[in-house]
Formats: C-alpha cells, sequence, structure tokens
C-alpha cells in the first residue's frame, strides 16, 4: 500500500468514520495534530517490559524509531528522544460528534 495511502487510512477515514470534526487532515479550521516521521526508517524498535505502574505492575512498550517530532494543538510535545520536558498539556477530550452519515 502506498505510504499516502495508509497515512489517509489511519487519518481521515477514522475522522470521517466516528464524526470527529476538522481532524484527519490539514488545512483551515483544522486541529494542527501532526506527526513527523521519515517514510524509509519509521518502525518499531525492540520490545521493553516495564516496572513503572503502581504496585510495580509491569506494561510492555515498543519505542518508535524514524519519528521527528509530535505536535498536538500546534505545540510540540515529543520529539526523537521521547516527551518533550516543560512542553504543555496539549489537546482536549472529545465529546462532541458529527453525524458520521
Amino acid at each position: 500500500m502506498p505510504l499516502e495511502k495508509a497515512v489517509h487510512k489511519l487519518t481521515l477515514e477514522p475522522a470521517k468514520l466516528f464524526g470527529i470534526k476538522n481532524r484527519g487532515y490539514i488545512g483551515p479550521g483544522a486541529w494542527a495534530d501532526l506527526l513527523l516521521f521519515d517514510p524509509k526508517l519509521v518502525g518499531r524498535g525492540p520490545s521493553q517490559r516495564l516496572h513503572d505502574l503502581p504496585a510495580g505492575a509491569s506494561r510492555l512498550t515498543t519505542p518508535s524509531i524514524g519519528v521527528h517530532g509530535v505536535w498536538i494543538n500546534g505545540q510540540k510535545v515529543a520529539d526523537g528522544d521521547g516527551l518533550v520536558n516543560g512542553a504543555p498539556l496539549a489537546g482536549q477530550v472529545i465529546r462532541e460528534y458529527a453525524d458520521a452519515h
């Protein structure tokens, strides 16, 4: 599948399916949620088990590879090394959906 079609299937298609307004595309009036990645390198790293949950519970994580940054509502919240220290909390809970039909 071409990269452009894969991005479309992960962005605009779900936004339309669930009736989430102004999401899934870049344009005037749309929320600026962006992921900058190198298409030749993007992937996931080796799985790691972390014991950082309450009561020492574990979780499985896989670090990203080839990701250069994440912006939520125009604010950079992560870079190639992970979360940006001091980044303001961005985003909001979506409580309003359009009629998807």
